[in-house]
């Protein structure tokens, strides 16, 4: 079994890196470590080290950790800038926790015409500690913060690559990522895009694309657009 992966806010080779006391408390709880045991820990940047479990703990409950390696990961390519609506109570938590893995380069919540789930500050703080929870369940290296909530047509304007709106009856999304390093992928409320949002993000430049001809849910759609785009 590989080493448990612990967060941290910077890491390098060859020093001592602090887990925070809510980490240090899981990994000498639940997960049982003690000094001397292996750990692997990540800065949610693409650094990934090896270090090794001390007895040393720091006044406000941080754990010492002796870091023996660090390499850098490089990032996914293409890049995808994911850019959706955010569906109401523990299924943004879903979303969140299926994405990641894939590697969303950010995360924009969307404030559609249909939106039912308006973002604040503690949401948003929430789904950020949910990213991070998802990355060291799935080995991630990289994390992204929450965004901003912006108009779909804002988004489009503010595009990183090629813009991709995701509605019925548009291009197989398979096919529109072919030759595409950088895109802002789109993804709308329950109910889809309203016709006048989809023509707005289309006047600024974005591409209508499809995963088929099913309704998803939105967190299922990110999640299916996600694996699209990187098992493409």
């Amino acid at each position: 079994m590989s080493a448990a992966w612990f967060h941290v806010p910077s890491l390098d080779a060859s020093s001592i890196a602090w887990i925070p006391k809510d980490e240090a408390k899981h990994a000498l709880g639940a997960r049982r470590l003690g000094a001397g045991d292996s750990v692997t820990l990540f800065d949610g940047a693409g650094n990934v080290g090896v270090g090794v479990v001390t007895d040393q703990r720091r006044h406000d409950g941080a754990l010492a950790i002796e870091v023996g390696r660090a390499t850098k990961a490089p990032r996914a390519t293409p890049a995808v800038h994911l850019a959706c609506a955010i569906p109401k109570g523990d299924r943004s938590a879903t979303l969140i926790e299926s994405c990641m893995p894939f590697e969303p380069a950010s995360i924009t919540p969307l404030a559609c015409e249909r939106s039912v789930q308006r973002m604040s500050p503690n949401l948003a703080a929430r789904l950020e500690r949910i990213a991070l929870e998802s990355c060291k369940q799935s080995r991630q290296p990289w994390t992204c913060a929450i965004g901003d909530e912006v108009s779909p047509e804002s988004a489009v304007r503010a595009a990183q690559g090629r813009a991709l709106i995701l509605h019925p009856g548009g291009t197989p999304l398979r096919d529109a990522m072919k030759g595409l390093d950088v895109v802002t992928l789109l993804i709308g409320p329950e109910g889809g895009f309203s016709d006048r949002e989809v023509a707005a993000c289309e006047a600024a430049g974005a591409l209508r694309v499809g995963l088929g001809a099913t309704i998803l849910r939105i967190e299922l759609a990110a999640s299916a657009a996600m694996s699209v785009v990187r098992l493409s």
